[in-house]
């Protein structure tokens, strides 16, 4: 006897219904210890300030040879590991500009109003001399021995060690630039985690109108929009209380710069992951890595906070400009 097609159109069903709960399920428990790691990271940082500093020391290590690896795909002759090591001390040489004797406790809470906010930009100082000095001297020899040939690798070494090290001393510079540095670090992370939580279950939910399709498939505008209201509650609550209230700000002005910031971060939280994809696609492959079941690799989960961390710390910057 023939079988129903309706029988096996339900049987179908019943069997996507249950990989999408398993799939949900297997991303909410990496979820669960990713959000352990980074607390018992992050939170730290509140008497240690380079607690979290080894964290993103560790997470630009690997996503610089996930970016490596998916490079090679296209260009091979990039190496690994030494690419890797170079990108996390060009990042940690961001520590070369901090102050005397901050190294531990980073500024003191007492001068959140008086701190010139060009103490910040000691640290990224160090770290452009580094990339600056070092990169040529990286690529010029493949050059020479190779010809213009070697051009495009050259500058998707460069690309990579610039885009994976930024955040490492974003996060330094933050960290040990500001009196409430941790505050404002603490916040990017939770912009990313808020923003890309809420996009993907709004998107499943209510998403039928495509992004950009050939960049990201699963990326939906309405996603998108409830990744934005999600970050504009979170910055609500946040900013008034932790950011505006040691700088001075009055209520309102608190509530304006929350909104403002949350759409910025949100703006530029979606335009690193889109980037990320825009690499993965050219490279033909669907995740950086395996490293974190339901997610991909470190770069999956994380390349948000690529353009994230630097655009918070441009934020805290003019916010000590307008106190």
């Amino acid at each position: 006897m023939a079988n129903n097609p309706f029988s096996v159109r339900n049987r179908r069903m019943r069997k996507i219904t249950k990989k999408h709960q398993s799939d949900l399920m297997t991303r909410v428990r990496t979820g669960a210890i990713e959000g352990a790691v980074l607390i018992v990271f992050i939170i730290p940082g509140i008497w240690v300030t380079f607690f979290p500093v080894i964290l993103f020391a560790f997470v630009t290590f690997m996503m610089t040879i996930e970016h490596v690896k998916a490079v090679n795909l296209r260009m091979p002759g990039i190496k690994i590991v030494p690419t890797a090591i170079f990108t996390v001390v060009a990042g940690l040489a961001a520590l070369l500009g901090i102050l005397k004797d901050s190294f531990v406790r980073g500024l003191p809470m007492e001068l959140v109003k008086t701190v010139d906010a060009t103490f910040a930009f000691r640290s990224l100082g160090v770290y452009a001399l580094v990339l600056i000095v070092c990169l040529p001297l990286l690529g010029l020899p493949r050059l020479w021995k190779h010809g213009s040939e070697e051009l495009p690798l050259v500058i998707a070494v460069t690309w990579i060690i610039f885009s994976c090290s930024l955040p490492l001393a974003s996060t330094i510079a933050l960290l040990y630039g500001f009196p409430i540095g941790w505050r404002y670090f603490v916040l990017a992370v939770l912009t990313t985690i808020i923003s890309d939580t809420a996009s993907y279950f709004v998107g499943k939910a209510f998403g039928k109108h495509k992004m950009i399709p050939m960049l990201s498939p699963n990326k939906t505008w309405e996603g998108t929009l409830g990744g934005v209201l999600a970050t504009i509650i979170l910055y609500m609550i946040y900013v008034p209380l932790l950011i505006g209230r040691p700088l001075g700000f009055s209520t309102v002005g608190s509530l304006a710069f929350a909104v403002v910031t949350a759409f910025l971060m949100s703006a530029v939280s979606t335009f690193g992951d889109l980037s990320s994809s825009a690499v993965k696609r050219w490279c033909n492959i669907k995740d950086f890595g395996t490293l974190l079941p339901g997610h991909g690799g470190i770069s999956d989960r994380f390349d948000s906070l690529k353009t994230a961390v630097p655009t918070m710390l441009a934020v805290a910057t003019l916010a000590r400009l307008m106190v």
